[in-house]
């Protein structure tokens, strides 16, 4: 790097530090947003991050740590090398800390060929140094408690039951339907992704530790989602089941089925002990969001993004 700058390549004796630094601020954001866990089990977070293959980096004014940055890169199948960082893997003292972080770590994510940075930040309170950096809100993770949910009475000629893999032609076509509903061509997606796509939901439908729920209408399949325990996730209560996958087909949507269907889903996590749920939708996906506010959900985090050959520091 040709700046001066106090940041450097994070060491194993940082984690400490750094864990501290995350502590404290999933203790601020859950005090913004009670639906966000300040829970952060601090040994294994430590040995994570000092036994961690991707870089990190901080920012050391003479020993104390100002603010830090983490980033995990993997290829994305449909957007090629792409570069996460969760909740937990940044923290900044004031917004020069985060433009110095931001010049090493790009820099260096760019040399390992990234193409894109993706961030989680705080809905609503978190969201606005990024975006003055040129990051776009991409998505959405909403949450809600599971105190009130009722099973719902259904309607003659409509019957929930759970899908098995015989159910996987009717899969793949609501799959299609979520989709195009993102903004996606199904026909236009490569043979691999296709193919990929395909074993995803037979090992879906398969799943024991999932339910796949199927709202039939008059014999055929008319909706369904998915349920199964979020694995640990940072900001997540431990006792939060994800639900996802929900399609109504066209001809029977704007007649309730998808709040019918999701409140089964829900009243059944309650039943086995879940006290949290969580939902993710797509920013552009209008009726997404009017439809899961509609239901109890509120954004917790946003996911905000930016191409690495576009990003913009402020000075």
């Amino acid at each position: 790097m040709d700046f001066v700058s106090p940041v450097r390549r994070g060491v194993k004796s940082d984690a400490s530090a750094v864990a501290q630094r995350v502590a404290d601020q999933l203790l601020h954001d859950a005090r913004l947003e009670p639906l966000v866990s300040p829970d952060l089990p601090r040994a294994d977070f430590e040995s994570s991050l000092a036994a961690s293959q991707s870089p990190f980096w901080v920012d050391d004014a003479n020993g104390h740590l100002r603010g830090h940055l983490y980033g995990a890169t993997f290829a994305d199948p449909l957007h090629g090398r792409q570069t996460w960082t969760g909740p937990d893997g940044f923290s900044f003292d004031n917004e020069d800390v985060l433009d110095d972080l931001l010049r090493w770590a790009h820099s260096e994510w760019r040399d390992d060929g990234s193409l894109a940075h993706l961030v989680w930040a705080l809905a609503g309170h978190g969201t606005q140094p990024w975006v003055e950096r040129g990051y776009r809100v991409a998505s959405v993770r909403g949450s809600r408690v599971l105190d009130e949910v009722e099973e719902p009475t259904w309607p003659a000629g409509q019957r929930l039951r759970l899908g098995t893999p015989a159910d996987l032609e009717a899969a793949l076509d609501f799959d299609a339907m979520i989709d195009e509903a993102q903004g996606l061509d199904p026909a236009a997606l490569p043979d691999a992704q296709r193919a990929a796509g395909v074993a995803d939901v037979s090992e879906l439908l398969e799943d024991p530790d999932a339910r796949y729920f199927i709202l039939e209408v008059d014999g055929r399949p008319g909706a369904q989602c998915v349920t199964y325990r979020l694995p640990s996730l940072r900001g997540n209560f431990e006792d939060t089941i994800y639900l996802g996958s929900l399609a109504v087909r066209p001809e029977l949507r704007r007649r309730g089925l998808a709040g019918l269907l999701v409140a089964a889903a829900l009243a059944d996590a309650r039943r086995e002990g879940f006290g949290h749920a969580e939902v993710r939708w797509h920013i552009d996906n209008h009726a997404a969001t009017a439809l899961w506010s509609a239901l109890g959900f509120q954004p917790t985090y946003v996911q905000l993004r930016t191409s690495l050959s576009l990003l913009r520091v402020v000075n």
